[in-house]
């Protein structure tokens, strides 16, 4: 049964993988089409401009990665879960202010190193730790939020946002 387990988790880290990739791969090849000035732009993602949802997904990728590195030391039970919106609110506050001072270009490779550490992260935890029954919160139950759903809803918003602009344009 063990090994039954293992294998299925090894497949759910394979896919999980493929989709982190994935979504950062279409995030970047998208935003990467549109001029500068347009991604710069305040205010086009509600109160956000699109570096600004990349500062967001960025330090969400960092998050994630402190908590694979707590988990690898023994130490789930010390990773801060937000309690509310208001919490996560917060979190999004600071972390995208602090990231505005850094040109697209430095947020990119941040963003970049921070990507590269999720996957490193992820393939480095032991697989029991993926559905580890101590952890409040299991990875396979957390992970696909900053993973790779939550970056694909803002994808999605910054493609709607795009079509409007094009069609007013035209």
């Amino acid at each position: 049964m063990a090994s039954g387990r293992s294998a299925s988790l090894a497949t759910w880290r394979r896919q999980a993988l493929r989709r982190i990739a994935a979504v950062r791969k279409s995030t970047l090849a998208f935003v990467g089409r549109l001029p500068e000035s347009e991604i710069l732009r305040p205010r086009t993602q509600d109160r956000w401009s699109i570096k600004d949802v990349l500062a967001h997904l960025t330090t969400c990728d960092e998050e994630t990665v402190r908590r694979f590195q707590l988990i690898a030391r023994g130490q789930a039970g010390r990773i801060h879960w937000f309690e509310s919106m208001a919490d996560a609110d917060r979190f999004n506050a600071r972390s995208v202010a602090s990231a505005r001072r850094l040109g697209l270009p430095a947020l990119l490779r941040r963003m970049e190193r921070a990507h590269v550490e999720v996957l490193e992260g992820l393939e480095r935890l032991p697989i029991e730790a993926l559905r580890d029954p101590s952890h409040e919160y299991p990875v396979v139950e957390w992970l696909p939020a900053p993973g790779w759903s939550h970056e694909q809803e803002h994808l999605s918003e910054i493609r709607a946002w795009w079509r409007r602009q094009r069609s007013v344009r035209a």
